[in-house]
């Protein structure tokens, strides 16, 4: 079967360096069919099987082409509710019109698939959760955490990513873990852009910029490092599609502070330290807790580890993912393209 990945408009970089594409594009060639990566339509094979779209937002317009050389498509991705209540009423129309052309879309949370059937019509939703890939385990098998002071979080740094992530919110929490843990580290990772200047100016205003270390940009084994070490990863987004990063620290053992917030309790169930509410005197609570309470911490890491390892691993997308492709191809019209109808006619 020839698949076509299609990443619609986006740079090619981000297909290796981004988790969620790296993680389908390996999955696609571990079932044994050739997989051609697209960014354009111009790079879309004509002879492919099946297109493989990332991300429903841009269905409107590249699924009216793809039906008309009679190739069944398959959409994936995150279309968060949140993000697309917020957007204009354009953009609302063309992707709830555009997901007429899909005939398969996959979802990776309940809370999108519930959410989203409240705002347009969905057909035969089909759900099948991101996944972590192996790389990212414990570091011994007794969880040890060697740097139980430090508070982690990885994001990149775009102001309006910052304020979903809440970081200014944790740069406020992290002063008040300061007042009774002043051995305690912030280290923020993320390609650094217009969101991370207020972050250091709002440390510096708040006396605590020594003890908070902006990474920037790191490599995976770098991230891989700092979960199974840190004390405590926090992500308390505001909404989440799904929460890789969060399931990500989880395999490498690390106790997540996080909010109940959409599709999060999916990812963490019983495994992690939730914040009441928002403020950052919540925040600084849970933070507390994971920190102070080494022990318990570890064992919970354990038990997130565990809940990783049975829930969201390779090979339960793979099987998903190999079964539909079949499924698609064997039960959708075959293939009829106008070059076929004018072959036909002659």
């Amino acid at each position: 079967m020839h698949i076509a990945f299609l990443a619609y408009r986006v740079a090619r970089d981000r297909l290796t360096s981004t988790e969620f594409y790296r993680q389908d594009i390996e999955i696609l060639k571990s079932l044994g069919h050739r997989v051609t990566v697209a960014t354009s339509l111009r790079e879309l094979p004509r002879d492919a099987d099946i297109v493989f779209l990332w991300w429903w937002n841009w269905l409107w317009l590249v699924g009216p082409v793809i039906k008309m050389r009679g190739t069944p498509i398959c959409v994936t991705g995150s279309l968060e509710p949140d993000i697309y209540e917020q957007r204009s009423w354009v953009y609302r129309f063309l992707v709830r019109n555009g997901m007429r052309f899909a005939d398969r879309s996959v979802f990776v949370s309940r809370y999108m698939i519930e959410r989203l059937s409240e705002l347009m019509p969905l057909k035969d939703p089909l759900l099948c959760p991101h996944i972590v890939m192996d790389e990212y385990r414990l570091a011994t098998p007794q969880n040890t955490r060697t740097e139980q002071s430090v508070i982690f979080n990885v994001a990149w740094k775009k102001l309006r990513n910052t304020h979903r992530k809440m970081l200014p919110e944790l740069i406020e929490a992290f002063a008040i873990v300061q007042q009774t843990r002043p051995d305690s580290r912030l280290v923020l990772a993320g390609e650094p852009m217009d969101g991370e200047g207020p972050l250091r100016r709002r440390a510096e205003e708040l006396g605590i910029a020594n003890q908070v270390e902006f990474l920037g940009k790191i490599s995976k084994e770098e991230k891989i490092s700092w979960m199974q070490r840190c004390g405590a990863y926090y992500q308390c987004s505001r909404h989440e599609g799904f929460g890789l990063a969060i399931a990500e620290a989880m395999a490498c053992g690390a106790p997540v502070v996080v909010n109940r917030k959409t599709a999060i309790p999916e990812v963490v169930g019983p495994h992690g330290y939730y914040v009441q509410n928002e403020s950052p005197e919540s925040i600084a609570l849970s933070l507390l807790e994971a920190l102070d309470n080494a022990e318990d911490s570890r064992e919970l890491g354990l038990l997130a580890s565990r809940r990783i390892d049975s829930e969201f691993r390779f090979e339960r997308r793979q099987k998903f993912l190999g079964e539909l492709l079949d499924n698609m191809l064997s039960t959708l019209p075959k293939r009829n393209t106008r070059r076929e109808w004018s072959a036909d006619a002659a």
